[in-house]
């Protein structure tokens, strides 16, 4: 059974999830999934299917098998020395190219959807719990860590109310590339750049938007993180009004 557990961790690090986020997700105490992960607890098959849907699998993968069909009522009909000689035939025949699939299967990407739409106004929790794991389409650029839905026409006409945007997290930004920004408690989607004084300017690309830029100072106090790098196919030029 430790492979399968070491599969979970193996998945988490691949959605770039920690112990806590995913335990918060599934009502799980951090040092639980530490257990979980090294084997040293064993979850029934209802469990396994709630860690399956967190983590984007299909149960069958995460049990190491090609085909889930009936394997559920057998595998609850099963003590668990059954239950592990089960899943250790299934992964035999699975290996065994006279029972394999010939054909791959494809392995879906999952990015986080930030489901409270955030910032070309403000206010969005990018770093909270309320996202959802959503599969990545052909849209989405190879380089994105999460996604946010934009609120207002500050950012217009390179992001539109409504948009879907695409971010890279720790990404550093050039002059008047776009970012995701948290200042004061409330989050942005505006335009960078620093002048000599140190001072930072979150800029609206719509130059009839200027009034909801923000100017802050070095020595202002006040709180800013850059979440990432928003991916536009170019960089937009320096609004008009700066």
């Amino acid at each position: 059974m430790e492979e399968i557990y070491s599969h979970i961790k193996a998945r988490r690090k691949e959605l770039r999830l920690t112990q806590q986020e995913l335990a918060d997700s599934l009502g799980y105490e951090r040092s639980s999934i530490a257990k979980i992960e090294k084997g040293q607890v064993d979850l029934p098959l209802s469990k396994m299917r709630e860690f399956a849907e967190k983590l984007g699998l299909p149960l069958a993968e995460l049990l190491g098998l090609q085909e889930l069909r009936d394997i559920d009522l057998l595998f609850d009909s099963l003590r668990p020395d059954g239950q592990e000689e089960l899943l250790r035939y299934g992964r035999e025949l699975a290996s065994d190219a006279a029972y394999a699939k010939l054909t791959p299967v494809d392995q879906l990407r999952y990015i986080r959807h930030y489901t409270t739409a955030a910032a070309a106004g403000y206010a969005a929790p990018i770093e909270g719990e309320d996202y959802e794991l959503i599969p990545c389409g052909d849209e989405v650029p190879a380089r994105a860590d999460f996604c946010i839905e934009i609120s207002g026409d500050s950012m217009e006409p390179y992001i539109h109310d409504g948009q879907r945007i695409y971010v890279k997290r720790d990404e550093s930004l050039r002059p008047f590339e776009v970012g995701v920004f948290f200042v004061d408690g409330d989050v942005y989607c505006k335009q960078w750049c620093m002048d000599y004084r140190g001072t930072t300017h979150l800029l609206s690309a719509n130059p009839a938007r200027e009034d909801a830029s923000l100017h802050i100072e070095r020595d202002s106090g006040r709180s800013l993180i850059c979440f990432g790098k928003v991916l536009l196919k170019q960089t937009p030029p320096a609004p008009a009004y700066f």
